[in-house]
């Protein structure tokens, strides 16, 4: 009897094995989903220069490629995280969100240096500091954070809803900074021009609207990938 209650219990022997199975192509599925949003947010930005008949260097493209890839890694990376792990409390979400989009700036900043050093060209000048850019985008993505848990813990989460709390983030806080940014450098006599403005606009305000649709891809594809693993234990 002894065998026959320690062999009925074997396909509950290793539970966490499992969601750990799961919870790692959850993580490499945001990886590449984010690569790919970073990708796309600098065609689009290269698109808008080309149309106002703007040609940036080449190596002006490579680092920030590079920079924004980064940031759109990291810092997606941290609020799927948040999502994932904010099932009974969302403001545990935007905690982790809130922490991880410094740190992802910071990362990213640190990556343009590199590039800006290994490519041996001259830096842009610096606008906003890394600290106002910091709270700023803690607040902005914490807040990102919380609203997409809450939407996560939904039976039926809808991706309208999930574009809708990025745009109204990207609006409310991209739209701040990007108004931020303008103004900044008018009063250091810094040249912004307009399709530089126009980029800066973009990255701030659509691109939490995209990161939003890579947390929602992921936590449904998540979510099937469950449902299948609990059909195939069935006996």
């Amino acid at each position: 009897m002894a065998v026959i209650e320690l062999s009925s219990g074997l396909p509950d022997a290793h539970p966490l094995s499992h969601g750990a199975r799961l919870a790692l192509r959850r993580v490499v599925m945001v990886a590449w989903l984010a690569i790919a949003l970073g990708f796309a947010m600098e065609a689009l930005i290269l698109t808008v220069r080309f149309a106002t008949d703007t040609h940036p260097a080449t190596t002006q493209v490579l680092i920030e490629l590079a920079q924004g890839v980064t940031w759109s890694f990291f810092v997606c990376a941290g609020v799927s995280l948040g999502t994932a792990l904010a099932k009974v409390r969302a403001s545990l979400g935007g905690l982790i969100a809130a922490i991880s989009a410094p740190l992802a700036m910071g990362i990213a900043k640190g990556t343009q240096k590199v590039m800006v050093s290994a490519l041996d060209v001259s830096a842009k000048p610096v606008i906003l500091s890394l600290t106002t850019l910091g709270v700023l985008r803690a607040i902005e993505y914490g807040l990102l954070g919380w609203m997409l848990a809450s939407l996560a813990s939904k039976d039926s989460p809808r991706p309208l809803h999930f574009m809708l709390a990025g745009a109204f983030v990207g609006a409310a806080f991209g739209g701040g900074i990007t108004t931020l940014t303008i103004e900044t450098a008018a009063a250091k006599d810094i040249v912004l021009t307009l399709p530089q403005a126009i980029a800066t606009g973009l990255n701030e305000i659509v691109f939490p609207i995209g990161c939003s649709l890579v947390v929602y891809i992921a936590l449904q594809v998540s979510r099937h990938m469950k449902f299948i693993a609990a059909d195939a234990v069935r006996p």
